[in-house]
């Protein structure tokens, strides 16, 4: 029975960037600060609603909490006489009465109440709470794409340095193959007697030291996959990339934009624009803790301490006004106001700091694309150089050291321009990223 042979996934640039956005650490922890972020939003937002308490009291008394004993004197008697006999009553009945009485009261009761206030009026500080929790919950969203960009940044710099091996690997089989060819004619010319041993031992300790060099390559393979694996959260499993090395390299003018306009788009300048508006909001917040607060509410009561339970409802307003606040308050406001324009000089001084970023950025990318156009002439000259060489020891007029040199020329130019264009890339993703754009 013949199993099917399913061949190894390859992952593209886009691949791998979306693994790590999926897998990154980073990035789910900064997810889980936009919740908690999103919670202390409504948590502010519950400042706008009446407060409610309630409370209840049951107490048994191990005696009674009010005694109190009472005794009529003969003067009180006979005035009391007095007043049932103008009420048509016989006033002997009197006499069966007791002349002393004992009044014992609250040995056992209840009480409950609820309440709620509504804050009419807090010097605007539960509006400047609710703008500054919402800003709060901005910032952590800012600070996911920041983290974006930086995973974005270094999974094509892990990706394009293993392209780069892959590059190298491939630079090396062509060499090998080169030395193959100028072994063969080295053979050939010492057994037709035109030259001795000494060529083909020659190119047998280069090809030696290609041999050497491969495996040092492919070392460096293994590790940069990974290193690549375990950044897009495939940790122990072997990363194919598509190792096809991109011709499409436009001139850098394609990408360029305006630097101040683009300066409105990156992260870093918007970051620096919420801490300007957070330190506002602070010395507002600092200022409506010196005014009046205003409230207004009701309180439900009910209480039986008589064997007679009532209940009634009392509406109320209060009035809250800080004075001796107002002593330490201004100083504090003042010490906000100037926290408020340390940020607005911290944010105009980084924006400047930012657009030198963004000129720095394209002045490498420019950079690596002259690199590139130097690069490709170098192997065009190289490759001519080791055809020239190769004719010229076949004909005996160049000895097999100058071709040999021809070789190493021609190789170290072939892995130059793949470290160029791998560059080119990172450059590019630098430069995109620094003017507040989405990489390709």
């Amino acid at each position: 029975m013949i199993l099917p042979i399913h061949a190894q996934k390859i992952y593209t640039l886009k691949e791998c960037r979306d693994l790590a956005m999926q897998n990154n650490v980073k990035i789910k922890d900064a997810k889980l600060g936009v919740s908690q972020a999103l919670e202390t939003e409504k948590n502010a937002f519950s400042k706008y609603l009446p407060t409610v308490t309630a409370g209840a009291l049951y107490f048994q008394a191990s005696d009674y909490m009010i005694k109190k004993d009472v005794s009529l004197s003969a003067e009180e008697q006979g005035k009391l006489g007095a007043i049932v006999s103008q009420m048509g009553l016989n006033p002997a009945a009197l006499a069966a009465l007791p002349s002393s009485y004992s009044f014992n009261m609250l040995k056992n009761g209840a009480m409950a109440q609820i309440m709620a206030m509504e804050p009419i009026y807090a010097g605007g500080q539960i509006t400047a709470g609710n703008k500054l929790a919402k800003l709060q919950t901005d910032v952590k969203k800012l600070q996911i794409r920041q983290s974006e960009d930086e995973i974005i940044s270094t999974t094509e710099t892990y990706y394009n340095q293993l392209l780069t091996l892959y590059g190298k690997l491939k630079t090396i089989e062509k060499a090998d193959a080169q030395l193959k060819r100028i072994h063969n004619d080295a053979e050939n010319a010492y057994k037709a007697g035109l030259s001795t041993k000494k060529d083909m031992l020659t190119v047998e300790l280069k090809q030696n030291e290609l041999l050497g060099n491969r495996l040092k390559v492919e070392n460096g393979i293994k590790l940069c996959k990974m290193v690549l694996a375990q950044y897009i959260g495939m940790n122990g499993e072997e990363v194919m990339i598509d190792t096809t090395l991109t011709n499409n390299i436009p001139e850098p003018s394609t990408y360029l934009v305006d630097h101040a306009s683009a300066l409105n788009n990156k992260v870093e300048s918007q970051l620096l624009d919420k801490n300007v508006e957070a330190n506002k909001l602070q010395t507002k917040l600092k200022k409506g803790a010196l005014l009046p607060t205003v409230s207004v509410g009701a309180v439900g009561l009910y209480h039986d301490l008589m064997g007679n339970g009532q209940a009634n409802v009392v509406g109320m307003a209060t009035v809250s006004i800080p004075i001796s606040g107002w002593w330490s308050g201004n100083h504090e406001v003042k010490h906000q106001k100037i926290a408020e324009q340390i940020a607005r000089q911290d944010r105009d001084d980084n924006r400047q700091l930012l657009m030198i970023q963004m000129q720095s950025a394209y002045n490498d990318l420019d950079n690596s694309y002259r690199q590139i156009l130097v690069a490709r002439k170098s192997i065009e000259q190289s490759t001519e150089n080791l055809r020239l060489n190769e004719d010229y020891y076949k004909a005996g007029t160049a000895t097999m050291s100058d071709l040999l040199d021809a070789q190493t020329s021609n190789q170290q130019s072939l892995d130059k321009y793949t470290e160029t264009v791998c560059n080119y890339l990172d450059c590019k993703t630098a430069y995109f990223i620094a003017t507040g754009r989405d990489a390709e």
